[in-house]
Order: C-alpha cells, then sequence, then structure tokens
C-alpha cells in the first residue's frame, strides 16, 4: 500500500513544528526582554521638557523598560477618548480630577494603591471614585491673586492682607481701575476660575451626590452675579470686547491688570517676564471664608493595558519625591506629596490647599459643562441676570444628572 505524503512526512513535521514553535518563542522573547510602554500627557514646552528629563533618569534606572511618550498639547481629553475607543489606550495616561470620573466608571482605569501617608489628603480624594483611587496625584492646582506690586505703590494703596474680603476686593479694585487698566481679572471658562466665588458664599454646583444641580439656590446666584457684576456693573474687570485675543496673564504682564486670579503655572512666566515686582495673596473671603477649588492632575493605569507591572514602575517613579521636587522647581507645580512640598511666596499655596474643596464631577461632567458655560455666556456679557439663565438652564443639567 502507497503511502501517503502525509504519512510520510508526519514524523518530520512531529520533529519540526515544536522546534519552529520554540525559534519563535526565543525570537519573541530577545525583543521582548524591553517591554515598551505608552504615556500619555499634555503640557506646555517648558513642562515636556522636564518630564521627558524624567523619563530618561526612568529608563537608565529600567533598562528593560521604554517608555513611548505621546504628548497631545491641546484638546487632550477629547483626543484620549478616540484612542480609548479605538482599543489604543495607552498604558499610563496622565490625567486631572475633572475628567477622570467618566474613565474610572467605565472600568477604563485600573484602582491603585499607595502609602495615602506621603500625599496631601485633597490631593488623594480628588481622585477618589466610590471609594476607589483611580490615579496617584502629582500635583495640586490651587487659587491665589497674584498681584502688581509696582502698580498698588504708585496708587499709594496698601498691599493686600490675609484676611482681606471681597468687599475689600472690590473696594481696592476700584481704586486701581483707570484708563488702559483694570484692577481685577476676568475668566468666563474654565469654571474653577469663577467657582471661588460661589464656595467661598457658601454655594456650590451640584449636591454631595451629584443628584441636584444646586447652582440655582440663593448663596451660589448671588456670588455668579457679583462675579458677572465685575465686568459689567463696576467696571473692573475687563469685558470680552477690551480683552480681545489676550489672555490674563499677557494682561497682568502688560501691566494692563492689577490683580489676577491663578495658579502655581503662572509662576515661571511672571519670574521670566516680568518687569515689575509681584506677589500672591490667598483668594479673598466670604461669607464662607476663603475657599477655592483644588483640583489635581496625576497617573492612571489602563484597566486593559498589558504591561501593568512596569506600568506601575513608571507611575511610582514619576511620582516620587524626587520626581515631584524636580517639577516643582521649575515653579511649575504644588507638588501632591507633602515630603515634595516647599514653596516661597509665605507657602499660601499650601494654605489655600487646607482650606479649598476637591472640584468634584460627576461622569457626564463634559455634557454639563458645555450647557453651563452657553447658559452663562450672556451673564457674563451683561444680557441677562444669574438667576435667569441658571433657572432656565437647569432642568437640562438635573435630566444629565439622572
Amino acid at each position: 500500500m502507497r503511502k501517503t505524503w502525509w504519512s510520510l512526512n508526519k514524523s518530520l513535521y512531529l520533529v519540526l513544528i515544536p522546534m519552529l514553535v520554540l525559534l519563535c518563542a526565543c525570537s519573541s522573547q530577545e525583543p521582548s526582554q524591553t517591554v515598551t510602554i505608552k504615556f500619555s500627557t499634555w503640557g506646555s514646552t517648558q513642562e515636556l521638557s522636564v518630564v521627558k528629563n524624567l523619563i530618561r533618569q526612568f529608563e537608565q534606572q529600567h533598562p528593560h523598560i521604554h517608555v513611548d511618550l505621546i504628548h497631545i498639547p491641546e484638546n487632550y481629553f477629547q483626543k484620549l477618548h478616540i484612542l480609548i475607543a479605538g482599543d489604543l489606550a495607552p498604558d499610563v495616561m496622565f490625567v486631572n480630577s475633572l475628567n477622570f470620573p467618566i474613565y474610572a466608571e467605565n472600568n477604563i482605569l485600573e484602582p491603585l494603591n499607595i502609602d495615602s501617608t506621603q500625599f496631601f489628603p485633597a490631593a488623594l480624594k480628588a481622585f477618589q471614585w466610590h471609594g476607589r483611587l483611580y490615579a496617584i496625584p502629582r500635583d495640586v492646582s490651587d487659587l491665589v491673586v497674584f498681584y502688581n506690586k509696582t502698580l498698588f505703590k504708585r496708587a499709594g494703596i496698601s498691599e493686600p492682607k490675609s484676611d482681606w474680603t471681597l468687599d475689600d476686593m472690590l473696594k481696592i479694585s476700584h481704586k486701581l481701575t483707570q484708563p488702559g487698566q483694570f484692577g481685577f481679572s476676568f475668566n468666563a471658562k474654565p469654571p474653577f476660575l469663577w467657582l471661588p466665588f460661589v464656595w467661598s458664599n457658601g454655594g456650590d454646583i451640584f449636591d454631595a451626590n451629584f443628584s441636584r444641580f444646586t447652582l440655582t439656590q440663593p448663596e451660589a446666584i448671588r456670588a455668579v452675579q457679583f462675579y458677572a457684576d465685575l465686568r459689567n456693573r463696576w467696571h473692573v474687570a475687563p469685558t470680552r470686547m477690551e480683552v480681545g485675543n489676550a489672555t490674563m496673564s499677557q494682561l497682568f504682564l502688560q501691566q494692563k491688570l492689577a490683580m489676577m486670579i491663578s495658579g502655581r503655572w503662572s509662576v515661571p512666566i511672571l519670574r521670566e517676564q516680568a518687569g515689575f515686582q509681584w506677589d500672591i495673596v490667598p483668594f479673598p473671603s466670604g461669607k464662607a471664608g476663603s475657599v477655592v477649588s483644588i483640583d489635581a492632575s496625576g497617573y492612571a493605569m489602563s484597566h486593559a493595558g498589558m504591561h501593568k507591572t512596569e506600568s506601575w514602575e513608571l507611575i511610582s517613579f514619576l511620582s516620587s519625591r524626587q520626581a515631584q521636587q524636580q517639577l516643582a522647581q521649575s515653579g511649575l507645580i504644588v507638588p501632591a506629596r507633602k515630603d515634595a512640598a516647599s514653596l516661597e511666596k509665605g507657602n499660601y499655596f499650601l494654605k489655600a490647599m487646607e482650606r479649598g474643596l476637591p472640584t468634584h464631577t460627576p461622569v457626564r461632567w463634559n455634557e454639563i459643562n458645555e450647557e453651563l458655560t452657553l447658559a452663562l455666556e450672556p451673564v457674563w456679557d451683561g444680557t441677562e441676570s444669574a438667576d435667569q439663565a441658571l433657572k432656565t438652564v437647569a432642568p437640562k443639567i438635573e435630566k444629565l444628572l439622572r
């Protein structure tokens, strides 16, 4: 009986197949000794320079790990959404406390654990969702008031004290407003730049469970109207037409603005470019005190990532005291770690953190923010009252909360 081709070659295949499998495994193992993980972040040129340097240090200490840096300078979260939707989520993602809830709720992020004693409680709380931690905080963004000491001296006005009030701020703003110069800054968005007025007056956007939209409460409405009146009633802050394409930082540098609400991120450019003396002071107190938003940025891990051990190595390194100190020395951040926080200017950034509130947001925050931004535009422009605008938009936001 003639043997078939398969029977003649069966024994050969039985020998060759295991050898081929072994060879493939060996060849794939050799390159895989160096694991590549993807890390996405936003950031200015200056910040990116520090981040790249940190990655070089990490790769030197971990020669088996290569970090593929994905820099997304604009529309970060929209582009991150696209990557996630296409099953291309980076292994490590730089996120902020405003936008992370939608990822945590939809099982995009891996729950993490860290020694909580090393971090400021507000920074950790900002990244908790249903009792679990979903990102290791790198920095905390809180707000202070930057002021031009030279303009104060020129006007013969005493510099603001740490216990000043919103009424004090308004009086000082009037004295510092003159042709071509305004007393106080105005930012229509993002919300965290005007939220201190609401919180310091005892109001809030939502209740604790995100079940109700509370910006329609009297304390909140009065605060929003007060902020709009800085522009439209008292004219101590520039209107949209008067601002043009300039930012508040640019107006401050041009000495067209005597006081400006901002955060630690403004320090480097002021150090480099300000041709005048400047300082900072806490946000003025309302009837509920001086309460600013505590937003955090930090490192999250993809739940679907294939290299979680290596991803955790990177997160641990970037969250270390040494890494946070390097970023803090650049003037860019308020470190989230207690042992990395040693700031100048009276440590007002740290004091603001003690009194501030984490800006917790619901899962559909992006949609709510769009509705709120549109509703408040006529308020900021002085064509509609805060009471009317907020009560009109309330049903839409309540629906999104449900």
